[in-house]
């Protein structure tokens, strides 16, 4: 059997290395998902750690103790102590299993002074700590003098060392020889001397996260070993604290055990709370909080994969199926000459097996390089100079790996049950016979499929709208496996839809034309039409499925992309946002200040009312000074920049303005943006008003030049509604949410803020969104802010000028970093500065968008990859099983060039169409599904909405892929033709 195995491999080597290239394709895509979700959750956890420790400047992975002796206990009774007290640290430590970056102890004792500087009633000008801390002299660097030596001199004395700072807290010098006792026993003393003055070696050492300062302001340090052994035994130096710290190199966590190492942690300082030592892990709240973020993470990178592992699946069964269909002949042979079925089958298992044992070597170690390439995926298909992802082999890469192949070697085995019930008259018979309707067609599939995946996409919008209605924002609960698997099943239904109908289309433009077509044409037509083995609608199906899951996951990863962008985009509304302080200066008057002209450059303020005092109120103006906006043209790699004064706050009024109504609904009754709108009443005057509004004063005219924003956020383009405003100054720009209010274009409302003096503007349009206003800012009392944008010019001479935000938009190909050290040389010192550029950085270095990336990354290049091999395989074992068909056709006389034409119509037929349909089918899929991603995010604040809009570079890129695939396909089968020798093909008994 053995024999007959390795020959029959060797004889049908090219389909065997397409099945073992599909095994090893999917055991490697299996064992990425370990191998990736594990890195990319260490990424995300090292990236959270990483910020920590930049804003609170503290090091997060720090494991920190500290334990106070008792000052009545002998030499002996403390050094036991303090052993102890090691030892139990230890122990809880190790019990962890976190990597360890570094082991610090410390000993202190803070009630020393120094007895020459003493003064007459005995109270010590020199106080100062004695510390002992491991291996201290390979984290600091001598400055002045050198380094201590461990024990005692032969004069008995113990050298020390010192920060410039603690030598000037202790007012002591270096070189000389001190005699210092205990504050509470100044019978004996020890000498110490000051041997030299360190600074830290590197300021970023954890070995001095909790900073050296701060901490250590009056300590002088000596020996670790000598102070605890020596000092102690003196019996004037007495430990009075110990600390041991360890610094875990998080980097290196393993993300398996987490939940383990967060209930141990929460354990630790209850026995560490009982045993009277203090404890603090900084770093222990990010672990808590990632738990949750990697189950969402963990989540969204295994529903990926559910299309590219249905889609594996389908490959390896049509490889099967093709492989079984060329050897349907030979198994018939071999069950007439009485092979069992057992027999025919333990030979198609032992070549199944021997691949798998194949895969099983190489398929992780595919999947580890894989995983490397893909940590750098800025995009879909995008690639950047980034720290590659922490992968390593684990053992679960290999599990999955063999139960991928488990799992595949049944599915390969699936064709070859029915294939070995028959003898070979029973197979000839067959062929003769009128092929039946597949059971699919009988049971309508693709209709249930279809109608199945609509009818579920329905619901779920319904569902989603509620949940984002209540403001329910909980990505774990609201993300569906099933929309995975929906997407699928649609793109399934309507290719097989597509090869239900195909036949007969074909079959009627052969009838229609039939008078008209060459010879090559019409027998293309008609071997189509008639598609006796199912090859062809085979094929068809699985271009359509890989072709349109690789539009789906391009337009899927393009609109997360987008989505980023474009939320960076809106929310700063511009290239840069600047904001400086101005000087100012109060004067309390009973005179109003005439506020001057925003196109001078001059003082002017804004006037407040202080309380009263004595009966008698006055008036207080905050007077600014307005620094020279020219210095901000003259940037380097600045294009234009305007004034964009913002303020929050702001009170409108109207009396158009409904009285707002009492919110009656009911809790299962749909909530709208309005329920959370903060309205009030002004009854003094009568009026209706709202003073939770954001208000954007602008230069019409150059804030068209600096601004970004999408045109399809606004019915009409965005200059429409500047020139508005430029022609009409008096005008404002509201929110859609005003309209609640019951105002309409043309009515006139007041607005007024701090002590200005309330005036009037002109409604000109409602719009939904405006750049860098969000219509989901919270108030102070929980509630949405509306939003109102008026002209600059108007608005500076009604009020006071007060501080404005500067809006720069940059040259193409701009430095940021050449921007930034511009503003450095003009002396000008931003109290903000907000980078689109940057903050697009941060937003794509997020490791849930990276992680998608590259799973659609990975899931694409599978499903393309796939896609030549089936494709291929299909072509040559056509032209293989019709090397007959060629040479009765030639000898009816029709010429070799027209065979080639025959088959490249065939092409263009069943892998033209089928690829052209998939790219419609994978658009519309889209359409449908890709929104569904935004349950991943906050959609019920999502600005600017969540929005699928395909990006030609990714269809080009999809595009050359096929390219490459037809190109390599033609060559393939050029080649496989030019060796077939047509004139000899008619032989008698040639079937």
């Amino acid at each position: 059997m053995f024999t007959l195995l390795f020959r029959k491999m060797r004889n049908t080597k090219w389909m065997v290395l397409c099945l073992l290239i599909g095994f090893v394709m999917a055991s490697a895509m299996m064992s990425t998902i370990p191998i990736y979700m594990n890195a990319s959750l260490q990424r995300m956890l090292v990236k959270d750690l990483e910020s920590f420790q930049t804003e609170y400047d503290i090091y997060p992975g720090a494991y920190n103790t500290s334990y106070g002796l008792k000052m009545d206990i002998s030499g002996s009774e403390q050094q036991k102590a303090v052993e102890n007290y090691n030892n139990k640290v230890e122990a809880k430590f190790k019990e962890l299993g976190l990597p360890e970056k570094l082991d610090k102890k410390y000993i202190s004792d803070e009630y020393l002074y120094v007895r020459s500087l003493a003064v007459s009633d005995g109270n010590s000008q020199a106080r100062f700590t004695l510390g002992g801390m491991t291996d201290i002299s390979d984290h600091i660097s001598i400055k002045q003098g050198r380094m201590f030596t461990a024990g005692k001199r032969s004069d008995g004395v113990y050298e020390c060392v010192a920060t410039e700072k603690a030598m000037k807290s202790t007012e002591l010098a270096i070189n000389t020889v001190y005699e210092i006792a205990d504050v509470f026993d100044d019978n004996n003393s020890i000498k110490i001397e000051i041997v030299g003055v360190f600074d830290v070696k590197d300021e970023n050492d954890a070995y001095w996260a909790e900073g050296l300062d701060s901490q250590y302001t009056a300590v002088v340090f000596t020996d670790y070993d000598t102070m605890l052994g020596d000092c102690v035994d003196t019996g004037v130096v007495n430990i009075t604290k110990a600390v041991h710290n360890y610094a875990v190199d998080y980097a290196s966590m393993n993300m398996t055990d987490l939940a383990s190492t967060n209930e141990m942690i929460a354990k630790q300082k209850t026995y560490f709370g009982e045993n009277s030592i203090g404890f603090s892990m900084p770093a222990s709240d990010i672990l808590k909080d990632y738990e949750s973020r990697s189950s969402q993470l963990q989540l969204v990178l295994w529903l990926l994969q559910i299309p590219v592992i249905l889609m594996i699946i389908f490959y390896l069964f049509m490889v099967s199926q093709l492989n079984v269909e060329q050897e349907r002949n030979e198994i018939a042979v071999f069950k007439s000459r009485g092979a069992s079925r057992l027999q025919i089958m333990g030979i198609y298992a032992l070549e199944s097996l021997v691949l798998g044992v194949l895969t099983v070597i190489i398929g992780p170690f595919a999947g580890l390089g894989l995983c490397k390439v893909l940590g750098a995926s800025n995009g879909f298909l995008e690639f950047v100079n980034r720290r590659s992802l922490p992968v390593h082999m684990t053992i679960e890469a290999v599990v999955y790996a063999a139960i991928a192949v488990a799992v595949f070697f049944v599915t390969t085995m699936i064709p070859i049950v029915p294939a070995t019930k028959t003898t070979i008259v029973e197979h000839k018979q067959s062929k003769a016979k009128k092929k039946k309707h597949a059971l699919w067609e009988k049971v309508c599939l693709d209709f249930i499929l279809v109608g199945g995946s609509v009818g579920w996409l329905y619901y779920y919008n319904k569902t989603q709208e509620k949940l984002v209605a209540e403001g329910v924002t909980d990505t774990t609960a609201t993300v569906n496996p099933i929309m995975f698997v929906a997407s699928t099943a649609f793109i399934l239904g309507l290719g097989l839809f597509l090869i239900r109908i195909y036949p007969y289309i074909i079959r009627l433009l052969a009838r229609i034309g039939r008078r008209v077509w060459s010879p090559a044409q019409y027998v293309s037509l008609t071997n189509i039409g008639r598609s006796s083995t199912g090859r062809e609608r085979f094929l068809m199906l699985f271009l359509v499925l890989t072709v349109s899951l690789g539009v789906f996951f391009a337009n899927t990863a393009r609109a997360l992309n987008r989505n980023a962008e474009e939320s960076v985009a809106y929310g700063v509304g511009c290239d840069a946002v600047l904001t400086e302080q101005w000087y100012s200066s109060k004067i309390e008057s009973a005179q109003q200040t005439t506020p001057q002209s925003a196109s001078q450059t001059a003082q002017s303020g804004t006037k407040q009312t202080s309380e009263e005092s004595d009966e008698e109120d006055t008036e207080t103006t905050i007077q600014y000074v307005e620094p020279v906006f020219e210095r901000f043209e003259k940037l380097a790699g600045v294009e234009n920049v305007t004034k964009v004064f913002r303020k929050d706050d702001v009170t409108i009024s109207s009396n158009k303005m409904n009285v707002p109504r009492q919110q009656t609904k009911s809790d299962d009754e749909e909530k709208t943006r309005d329920d959370f709108l903060d309205q009030s009443v002004d009854t003094s005057s009568g009026k209706s008003s709202t003073s939770n509004v954001q208000l954007m004063t602008i230069v019409p005219s150059d804030f068209s030049k600096v601004c970004k924003f999408e045109d399809r956020l606004l019915p009409v383009q965005l200059n429409n509604y500047l020139n508005a405003l430029a022609e009409y100054t008096p005008g404002v720009i509201l929110s859609s949410s005003f309209k609640s209010y019951g105002l309409e274009l043309g009515d006139t409302v007041e607005c007024k803020w701090g002590g200005n003096e309330p005036f009037e503007v002109t409604v000109l349009a409602f719009v939904d969104y405006w750049p860098g206003l969000s219509p989901y800012k919270e108030a102070k009392n929980g509630g949405y802010m509306d939003f109102a944008v008026m002209n600059y010019d108007y608005v500076n001479v009604q009020t006071s000028m007060e501080p404005y935000e500067v809006w720069f938009k940059l040259k193409d190909g701009a430095s940021v970093q050449e921007f930034y050290d511009s503003i450095d040389k003009a002396g000008i010192k931003p109290l903000t500065l907000e980078s689109a550029s940057q903050q697009t950085i941060e937003k794509k270095n997020d490791p849930m968008l990276q992680g998608m990336n590259g799973a659609l990354t990975l899931g694409f290049i599978i499903i393309m990859v796939m896609c030549i091999i089936g494709f291929l395989i299909y072509w040559i074992l056509s032209i293989k099983s019709r090397t007959l068909q060629f040479g009765i056709l030639r000898a009816m006389g029709m010429k070799f060039r027209e065979i080639i034409m025959m088959i490249v119509y065939e092409q263009l037929l069943v892998s033209g169409v089928a690829i052209f349909a998939a790219i419609f089918i994978g658009g519309v899929t889209s359409d449908l599904f890709v929104p569904l991603f935004q349950s991943i995010f906050d959609a019920s604040q999502s600005v600017p909405p969540f929005a699928v809009i395909p990006e030609r570079s990714d269809y080009l890129k999809l595009y050359a892929v096929i390219g490459v695939m037809l190109l390599t396909a033609f060559v393939v089968l050029g080649r496989l033709i030019k060796k077939i020798k047509i004139s000899q093909a008619l032989k008698l008994g040639e079937d």
